[in-house]
């Protein structure tokens, strides 16, 4: 700073510069400052509204199970469809299904026999015909009373590939109810009803798409939980599908997924159930897709470094990701690429082309416990 002639004081040029650069690095920083926090504040309320998504279907399906009927006409069905998603002839992933009876109360069976009338009032009415307190899935209008309300509802879950989606990797998860013992509704639990894996238009309603994996496993009496879930073919292990009523309604020949847990007992009137079912789901929604990272390099199907446009946009390791339908486990991050587990749940490394989008979701997990399952299975009898 320099005096002038007149006695005050000013600031030379070098020092006004000086000052003008110091100015812009502390506006910089603060401008970086604030877009990293508003970009970790989005991310957190993607996540968050993910979870929510998330937790809102899982709790669904949890409250199912816990309401599963432990009397003897209770039944719960656990199988897993393999399906071709690149249609090269081979089936590449399996779905899983859950289809059961639970115990409902007044008002929800209220809700359904309502449902029920005003379904086949719709179709006499299409058929010129007088309506008919009952419903059919097949259009017409069939005859008989609603059924009586004996408090037990068919439940069905069941996991398609999304063909209509913009990924057929990713899964279409649907659900539908039935009054038990209504003669005009094919069983939920009926074999034919998921012939070729998938339902009849009409059976079952959409409750959400871009799902990217529904795990199901389940505690027979002898699993031991206490380090953790463990699924396997030993007394100790968790199994991954289940017939409660033990009719060999399930083939294991289908898919690996689809073998029973050792030392189940015979069926002896009342359904076998699960002391725990275990449940993982993630979902990917639409507009999660615009903040997804590509394949920058086509990759082989040994190679365990992957080169990404950008690594900001990869789960933390531990995190699965699912590229061109393979599953991975992330096991670090590093500028511009990711180091991976390669053929992660069950599904076969193979060459991954570049542009290939890195698919991940919101994975939520929830245990639930089987209050009514049979304490007295007698083993091995």
């Amino acid at each position: 700073m320099r005096r002038l002639r007149d006695g005050r004081r000013g600031l030379t040029l070098v020092e006004l510069l000086t000052a003008t650069l110091l100015a812009a690095f502390v506006v910089t920083g603060l401008v970086r400052l604030l877009d990293l926090t508003l970009d970790m504040w989005s991310k957190a309320e993607v996540r968050r509204d993910g979870v929510e998504r998330t937790n809102t279907l899982l709790g669904l399906m949890a409250d199912d199970l816990r309401n599963l009927h432990g009397g003897a006409s209770g039944d719960l069905l656990v199988d897993w469809q393999p399906f071709d998603h690149d249609a090269d002839g081979l089936a590449d992933r399996a779905w899983p299904r859950l289809r059961l009876v639970r115990q409902v109360g007044a008002a929800a069976v209220q809700q359904l026999q309502a449902r029920a009338a005003e379904e086949a009032a719709a179709f006499a009415a299409a058929d010129g015909e007088a309506p008919v307190p009952t419903s059919s899935p097949d259009g017409r209008a069939p005859s008989g009373p609603l059924p009586e309300a004996t408090g037990l509802v068919e439940v069905a879950w069941v996991l398609v590939p999304d063909d209509a989606g913009p990924d057929r990797f990713r899964g279409r998860l649907l659900r539908g109810e039935r009054l038990f013992g209504d003669l005009g509704r094919d069983s939920l639990l009926d074999p034919a009803l998921l012939s070729g894996g998938r339902p009849e238009d009409g059976v079952l309603d959409d409750v959400a798409t871009g799902v990217l994996w529904l795990g199901v496993e389940l505690a027979t009496q002898t699993t031991v939980l206490s380090n953790g879930w463990e699924v396997g073919p030993r007394l100790a292990d968790a199994c991954t599908a289940w017939d409660a009523r033990a009719a060999d309604r399930i083939d294991p020949e289908l898919h690996a997924r689809n073998e029973l847990g050792k030392g189940m007992p015979a069926f002896g009137g009342r359904p076998l159930l699960p002391r725990r079912v275990r449940l993982v789901l993630e979902l990917e929604r639409e507009k999660d897709i615009k903040r997804r990272t590509r394949l920058l390099d086509a990759a082989t199907a040994v190679q365990t470094q992957l080169q990404v446009d950008d690594e900001r946009r990869v789960p933390e390791p531990g995190s699965y990701v699912l590229i061109d339908g393979e599953w991975m486990e992330v096991l670090g991050i590093d500028p511009g690429r990711i180091r991976v587990r390669r053929g992660a749940r069950e599904t076969a490394a193979h060459e991954l082309p570049a542009g290939a989008l890195v698919h991940y979701g919101a994975s939520v997990e929830t245990e639930v416990p089987i209050l009514l399952h049979e304490d007295d299975w007698r083993l091995g009898g």
